[in-house]
Order: structure tokens, then sequence, then C-alpha cells
């Protein structure tokens, strides 16, 4: 009974060994609460075993068995304790019936996929996701942005996309009575080519002068547009909306947009970033990452700062730049906390509305499970944040 938790521990709080190691410790951590069940099931019967047995019987194995049965129990619950008093925090009601909702890969329709533009002979595309409930007058539009450390498709995550369309019914994670629809835009994006990181974030506000020039034809309001973004996607909408420096990859007009949310961005990435988090550090995938930023960047740190310099949003930070909502994963193995902590600073010093919410032990791309306590905080976050700005 101890040997699941022993497994999932080693994932969680051990440098991953690949890709794969820690896809696992991501799964390990974010259903934590279902190797709760083992554990007390071992403790159990460790107990139960202590009673007069014939001499063959070994009471200090089946304590040492019991005591970490019990440790093990305990880690499995604290993630979900303290996410618990994040949510107090945030006035975020958990439900414990929705934590075995599954995962948000898979939604209940098929989007509308659409070419917004061609760049260097390959199509860029994005899927269009409406409401399920027409609506009366145009609605506010959502342009997410998805991550991932290769190229893949736009609505990686499709649950999400549906809950943002349909505004947080009953069965998607309701976070008030007055469901808030919106238009939203799944786009996808050239990944980051070699020797030309700004190649995405051309698309990126090429994407956001075609949504305002179509957003009407499909229900959206062109003046209501919010960016969303995961990872290495909430860097590019960070980056596209913050600074005008970059010209999109089509013939069109960029708009401004009135609110940004950036899941577990990294918003500096200069000599003056947070230090990584040890378990990157020594762990392979970190060689994997740096070659494939020297690759996109054109050269390392040392030899272009500006460059990095001009990647970091951080640095981008002035009075009018768009309210920004920052989802910080606390256990992130990719990114330290204080990354996000800085730039709520600077969005602070510049007077930028801004909120930031940090999720304890929580792991990079948490929103894969769509019950789990972080994603629900995210979504009444997320909910809230786009009602009072958007």
């Amino acid at each position: 009974m101890a040997l699941p938790g022993l497994g999932a521990t080693a994932l969680v709080l051990l440098p991953p060994v690949s890709w794969g190691a820690w896809q696992y410790g991501l799964l390990a951590l974010e259903f934590a609460l279902f190797l709760a069940l083992p554990a007390a099931l071992g403790l159990l019967l460790a107990l139960l075993s202590r009673r007069p047995r014939p001499r063959d019987t070994h009471p200090r194995v089946t304590l040492a068995l019991a005591g970490l049965n019990a440790a093990l129990l305990a880690a499995a619950l604290a993630p979900a304790v303290s996410l618990w008093s994040t949510a107090r925090a945030e006035g975020t009601p958990l439900r414990l019936s929705e934590y075995t909702a599954g995962p948000a890969t898979s939604a209940d329709r098929a989007p509308l996929t659409l070419e917004y533009a061609e760049a260097d002979g390959e199509p860029l595309v994005l899927d269009v996701w409406e409401p399920v409930e027409p609506a009366d007058a145009p609605l506010p539009v959502v342009v997410n942005i998805h991550g991932g450390a290769d190229d893949l498709p736009q609505s990686l995550l499709p649950r999400w996309d549906t809950w943002l369309a349909d505004g947080g019914d009953s069965e998607t994670g309701a976070t008030g009575t007055d469901p808030q629809r919106r238009v939203v835009f799944d786009v996808d994006y050239r990944f980051f080519p070699d020797d030309d990181w700004a190649a995405p974030v051309r698309d990126v506000r090429c994407a956001l002068g075609w949504v305002h020039e179509n957003a009407a034809e499909y229900g959206g309001d062109p003046e209501r547009i919010a960016v969303s973004g995961q990872s290495a996607g909430a860097l590019l909408a960070l980056l596209a909306t913050y600074s005008s420096d970059h010209p999109p990859s089509c013939d069109t007009g960029v708009p401004e947009v009135a609110a940004v949310v950036a899941w577990y961005p990294g918003t500096d990435v200069t000599a003056d970033a947070a230090d990584l988090p040890w378990r990157l550090l020594r762990s392979p995938v970190n060689d994997e990452l740096t070659e494939l930023e020297e690759r996109m960047m054109g050269g390392s740190l040392n030899e272009i700062p500006q460059e990095y310099a001009a990647m970091s949003p951080v640095r981008l930070v002035g009075p009018n730049t768009p309210p920004t909502l920052l989802l910080t994963a606390g256990h992130d193995l990719f990114l330290s906390p204080e990354d996000n902590r800085r730039m709520a600073a600077a969005l602070d010093k510049a007077g930028v509305p801004h909120h930031h919410v940090e999720l304890p032990w929580t792991e990079h791309m948490y929103d894969l499970n769509w019950g789990g306590f972080a994603s629900q905080i995210t979504r009444h976050a997320i909910d809230g944040f786009l009602r009072e700005h958007h």
C-alpha cells in the first residue's frame, strides 16, 4: 500500500530524469487525493497487524510501515489543504464532487477551424468556440494562446475553451449565477523558429488583428478583446499586448486589448531573473530547454543580452499596460514563483490593475486536471477578473 505513495512522492519532489517522468509527476501531484486511499488502507492494515501474533511477527516492521503510510497520507492531503487555504483567501467555493471530473483534454463539441494568415508558406489557423446559447448582443471576445515545449496544436485543453464560451454553467464549473458568455478564438502560431524568437509574437499580433476585423461575424464584440495564454502562450500573450515593437506577420492593425490572463508565464530571462528551481537545474530536461532557448534566440544570454531583455515582459511594463491576471504554480518545475511575484510588483509600481493568484503545491500545466482545486480557483479568478475588466 505504501508503494504508490513512495513512487509518487519521488516523482513530485525529485528532479525528473525525463519529460515522461515530469508528466507522471504532474499527474501524481494534481491527482494527489487519490493517493490518500492506498496510504490510509496501508496505515489501517499496519495498525491491525500490531495485534498479538506468533513469534515470527516483526512488530518494528509493522510499526515502521504504519509510520510510513501515515506520512504518505499526510503528503497526499497536503496539496489539497494548502489550496483550500488559498481558496478561502480568494473567496472561491471548492467542490470536492468536481475533483473526479477528469482531464480538460476533451469537450462536448467541436470548434470551427479557420485559416487566419500564412507566414513563410505555413498556414496559420485558429479555432472559433461560440457559446451554445445564442446571444442578443455582441459578446466579449477571448483570444487564447496555447503553450507547450513543442509545436502543439491550438485548443490544447478544449474544455477550458467551452467553459469560457458558455460562461461557466453548472456542468462546467460555475462561478456565478449570471453566466457571462464569450466568443473564444484559440490561436496557433509558428513555434519559435530558429534565430527568430519574435516570429510567434508577430503571429499572435496578426491573429489579434484578424479577430478584431472578423469577430462580429461570429457574434463577438471587436472592441472588447481579452487575451489569455498558458506557459509559452502566456509569454506570447504578454509580449504581444505589452509592446508594439513587433509588427504583425500579416497586413492588419493590432487593437488594444481590455485585459490579459497569463497562466504560469516566464516574465524575465535576463541576468537579473529569479533563480530557476533546483529540480530543473539538476534535471536533463534543463539541457534540452537551454538548447531550445539558445536556438530560437540565436545565441546565449552572454552573447545577445539585448534580445533576452526584449523577450522579458517584466521590462515592458508601463502605465499603459493592460490589466493583467497572473496565475502562478507554486511547485512549478520550470519557473520559480519569485518570477511572477516580481512581475506583480512591477505592475503594482506602474499602477496597472492586476491580480496575482499563487497556487501552492501546484505544477506547471495544472489546468490539465479540470476538477482539481487549483483549476477551480483559477476558474473563479478568471471569471471575476474578466467580468471586472472585460
